[in-house]
């Protein structure tokens, strides 16, 4: 199967949520660099409205089904290596 006939047949859901747009590009970083697709999905551009209210201009980030368990893993793995990081500095 193409990558087309996939996107084209599985349904997009949602990674997570973040008011942060720093934080939404990060992850997307994240997974773009480990080749999982990922969209972002706001109502309100953050220039426009750059706070969150009752979750209007809240960043969803959205990935292929299938991607899912590999984008948590990963999101999970990239945590854990923070804070290791921070407990063993240098």
């Amino acid at each position: 199967m193409s990558d087309q006939e996939r996107l084209d047949r599985e349904k997009l859901v949602e990674l997570m949520a973040t008011s942060s747009e720093t934080e939404a590009n990060i992850v997307r970083s994240l997974l773009e660099a480990s080749q999982i697709r990922c969209v972002l999905f706001t109502p309100v551009p953050h220039n426009i409205y750059p706070f969150t209210v009752d979750g209007l201009a809240l960043i969803k980030i959205k990935v292929l089904g299938s991607d899912l368990e590999a984008a948590k893993s990963l999101l999970e793995d990239h945590e854990n290596a923070d804070l290791s990081e921070e407990e063993n500095p240098g």
